[in-house]
């Protein structure tokens, strides 16, 4: 098979490509077929097919027993891309404030929980931890194309396609590889950024509780807001979740999400007091188009699809489903009450 022929073909054959559930081993169809392609013709993929390439070799890797390589380098390497960041920081004329630093400095790996708000929110929380950590990126899309995506490489990433279930179990265990290596990782456990009207923090995924418990690391709660040119960071204490722990990842996942919640109150209590009164009819409106207004990139990213990518509970009816029915509804006088409101 040509390479031409294979990049052309990258979404239909990714959809041959399953992982057994109970299991980290990929079943590709024939890893012969595989074929790397090179930047020039790298470049003329659409940005589906350049995703659906990446995924698929992430998929060969692992099941070819690639490990992760260069840990060691990553963290020589940090003060440099420390240095990149403050730079980036300058330009973006954005001021940082480290609210409260409760973490405390161990030689255990640690996974960096954070909240999401947007923005440069990423960048701002690396340089809150003033460590390498590598970074869970899902769907890096266009970026796969920016400098910035580059730089991510340069100081660890960890990218998956959301919608791809091998790709998040591989990018689980290629994160719980990193930290039984003595890394560290960089996560936004909501998975979208938070626009939501009443939610101080979205429900969050397992993963980070879990991959904690199984590597034995710790767990560095943080929360993030921004308000005009400032980012408040509040970094709470590091804690171990024992693998013999009675609570099960959901309860521990529970207790995560409170933590947090409490960070981004205390985040809260630093800002003046708005009367209700005095909020425009369109509060809502504004808030969320001034994160989606904080997307710096070409990304296509916009309210459904934040809601699309964010942690959905199984057992709860979101206000959408539950009046999706309406769209179903033919008008006429013995529904007309279901209308009302």
């Amino acid at each position: 098979m040509s390479e031409e022929h294979y990049g052309n073909n990258i979404g239909m054959r990714l959809g041959k490509y399953t992982m057994a559930n109970n299991s980290a081993d990929i079943s590709l169809p024939d890893s012969g077929e595989f074929r790397k392609l090179s930047s020039i013709k790298k470049r003329k993929l659409s940005i589906e097919d350049l995703s659906a390439y990446y995924a698929t070799q992430r998929q060969y890797d692992f099941q070819s027993g690639k490990e992760i390589k260069g840990i060691k380098f990553r963290k020589r390497i940090y003060p440099f891309f420390s240095m990149v960041l403050k730079i980036d920081q300058k330009m973006a004329k954005e001021n940082i404030v480290i609210l409260n630093d409760l973490s405390i400095n161990t030689k255990k790996p640690k996974v960096f929980a954070s909240t999401h708000c947007g923005g440069n929110d990423i960048q701002r929380v690396f340089q809150a931890i003033k460590t390498q950590a590598y970074l869970m990126l899902g769907d890096p899309g266009i970026l796969y194309r920016d400098v910035i995506y580059q730089g991510l490489r340069l100081n660890g990433v960890i990218p998956l396609d959301n919608d791809n279930m091998p790709d998040r179990k591989i990018a689980y265990q290629r994160s719980v590889e990193l930290l039984r290596k003595g890394g560290n990782l960089l996560i936004f456990p909501e998975g979208a950024w938070n626009a939501t009207p009443n939610l101080p923090v979205m429900k969050i995924f397992t993963g980070a509780v879990r991959m904690a418990m199984e590597a034995g690391a710790e767990i560095v709660p943080m929360a993030v807001e921004q308000y005009e040119k400032t980012i408040f960071i509040n970094i709470g204490k590091n804690y171990t979740v024992p693998k013999d722990s009675p609570k099960t990842p959901a309860e521990l996942t529970y207790e995560l999400r409170d933590s947090l919640a409490s960070l981004k109150w205390e985040i809260w209590e630093q800002q003046p007091l708005v009367k209700r009164k005095d909020l425009p009819p369109n509060a809502l409106q504004q808030f969320q188009q001034t994160i989606l207004g904080r997307c710096n990139y070409e990304s296509g990213m916009n309210l459904e699809s934040l809601n699309r990518e964010r942690f959905h509970d199984k057992n709860i009816t979101e206000p959408e489903e539950a009046f999706s029915y309406r769209n179903r509804l033919v008008p006429c006088m013995e529904n007309a009450f279901l209308m009302r409101g």
